[in-house]
């Protein structure tokens, strides 16, 4: 299947565009499906079919508190599922939030994916998940898939070097906004926790070959520390703004850098505003990207989906709107010449 990578700093409008893009009846629009596995998303190494889809089904003790209903109400759905077989709050992660999006029973889904992927040989995580994301589009008998994760951006090099094949949209938004909306959305607030925490001792989490979901260090810190961290009292404190301007400019920056490096043919720039003001235009400049037939009754769909909004940084008071300026400038400037 030929596929992409929706990548972005996390709260730039990625749901929306991942709602636009399931309804396109040629693709396999897959959400937050490298989010869910967390620190293993991309660990190197071998791992048997069982141990994989162990890590696709057993949610950590992190991962309970952050994929689940009440942290992330907009894209967790499982606990709308009628007859759900799970306690949302300790479901497997891949039913989450993908499987939900794409089946109206994803518990059957789920018990079938499990019969066929536990028989894996053993390989690399990316290819177990090239292998499942073909029997999912086998499934549904769609050609192309679309992975979209919230703060996927970091892994850009990542992801890239992992699928070899696929290429990279990047939503981007006004740095301002995504900074306010982060202090709000919990499970940015642990990235934003946890960034800081690892700058003091001098660790960048966003760097390439060390970024959480490729660094075995990362992983272990979440296996010994995640029953003992004061994850709810971390979740329910709002970072400072200077706390959430300075991690969304360190994640904006290496992650423009990584996709910079991308080749021309692999990678898209879209803009958040753009989308807004114009949708048909950008999503026809997104299709074209992906190579996907065209499909009038899509875009009619995707026209009437963005909303505009005032942006939130111009509500604020004066003298928190300069400082978030002064601090996210630099990340803006860089996302500003990309464009």
């Amino acid at each position: 299947m030929k596929g992409a990578f929706l990548v972005n700093a996390s709260r730039s409008g990625s749901t929306m565009m991942s709602t636009i893009l399931r309804q396109h009846p040629d693709v396999l629009s897959l959400s937050e499906l490298m989010a869910t596995q967390g620190t293993r998303a991309l660990l190197p190494g071998q791992i048997s079919g069982q141990a994989f889809w162990w890590q696709l089904a057993k949610p950590t003790a992190l991962m309970r508190h952050l994929a689940n209903p009440a942290s992330a109400p907009d894209e967790f759905l499982y606990h709308t599922v009628q007859k759900r077989r799970f306690d949302p709050f300790n479901c497997p992660l891949i039913l989450a939030v993908t499987l939900p999006h794409l089946f109206p029973t994803p518990d059957t889904e789920f018990d079938e994916l499990a019969h066929q992927m536990r028989r894996f040989s053993r390989q690399t995580r990316a290819d177990h998940m090239r292998a499942m994301i073909d029997l999912l589009g086998t499934k549904t008998g769609q050609q192309f898939w679309v992975e979209r994760s919230g703060g996927t951006l970091m892994a850009t090099s990542a992801l890239a070097k992992a699928f070899p094949n696929a290429k990279f949209a990047i939503l981007l938004r006004d740095g301002r906004d995504v900074t306010l909306s982060m202090r709000h959305y919990k499970p940015a607030r642990f990235v934003i926790w946890f960034w800081k925490l690892a700058s003091r001792f001098g660790v960048d989490v966003f760097k390439p070959g060390a970024q959480i979901g490729s660094a075995r260090w990362i992983a272990l810190t979440e296996k010994l520390s995640g029953r003992v961290l004061p994850v709810d009292w971390i979740l329910n404190t709002r970072p400072s703004i200077e706390d959430a301007a300075r991690c969304w400019s360190a994640l904006t920056r290496s992650g423009l850098a990584q996709f910079s490096e991308l080749p021309t043919y692999r990678r898209l720039v879209l803009r958040y505003e753009s989308v807004v003001a114009d949708p048909k235009a950008e999503l026809i400049r997104l299709a074209r990207f992906l190579e996907l037939p065209d499909n009038k009754g899509w875009l009619e769909y995707g026209a009437n989906v963005p909303r505009m909004v005032s942006p939130r940084y111009k509500a604020l008071p004066a003298q928190e709107r300069r400082k978030l300026e002064e601090l996210t400038a630099a990340a803006r400037a860089v996302s500003d010449q990309l464009a």
